[in-house]
């Protein structure tokens, strides 16, 4: 890997360096880690895009090409959805549509958040976005997008919907016991904004 990123950087200097953790921190864990590398001053946006395959190159690029319309105040940030009718194509397995639907209606019950989708996996906002909630995040697994996008909400930001293309992998670490530790973490997160106002 570390290799292959060298090779990269050749062509494309923006590149960063390869950043190995010790400990497996959890994809949330992973990806702040991540962000927590960039420079403000240098990078205006952050983002990540899931590794499974589902979402191609083509259409992270028509995503992230988004943040060329925003206005100088940088105050949006950009989600990507899976709905069907809007011109964009979801292929997923009958098990998975179910438990996302489940999922994502409970999380619209609990945090009311102005996203069907906070799950899909491309995302990008402001760096100066992410420094402001970065200390509030206690989530590192796979619903730390829930409560980055509610701390988001809470500062201003709008949170602009984005629908795309998605075809689902083999091979999904998402499983029942998977979707109950991710419940456990959505009530844990609640609790977490409801002591906390600020």
């Amino acid at each position: 890997m570390v290799s292959l990123v060298q090779r990269l950087q050749e062509k494309f200097n923006l590149l960063l360096g390869t950043l190995i953790l010790e400990q497996n921190q959890g994809k949330g864990g992973a990806i702040y880690s991540g962000w927590n590398e960039a420079d403000p001053k240098i990078y205006k946006w952050i983002a990540f895009v899931d590794a499974d395959g589902a979402i191609s190159p083509e259409e992270t690029l028509n995503f992230l090409s988004q943040t060329k319309n925003d206005n100088e105040e940088q105050q949006t940030c950009f989600w990507s959805i899976r709905v069907t009718g809007e011109g964009k194509e979801v292929n997923r397995t009958k098990v998975r549509q179910a438990l996302g639907n489940i999922f994502r209606s409970i999380v619209k019950f609990t945090f009311n958040l102005p996203v069907r989708d906070t799950q899909c996996g491309l995302k990008c906002l402001p760096t100066k976005a992410y420094q402001k909630v970065q200390n509030k995040l206690m989530e590192k697994r796979f619903v730390f997008d829930v409560e980055l996008a509610a701390h988001l909400t809470r500062l201003g930001y709008k949170l602009k919907e984005i629908p795309i293309n998605w075809h689902e992998s083999p091979g999904s670490t998402i499983n029942i016991k998977s979707a109950f530790k991710m419940l456990i973490s959505l009530f844990a997160i609640r609790w977490r904004l409801l002591i906390n106002k600020s």
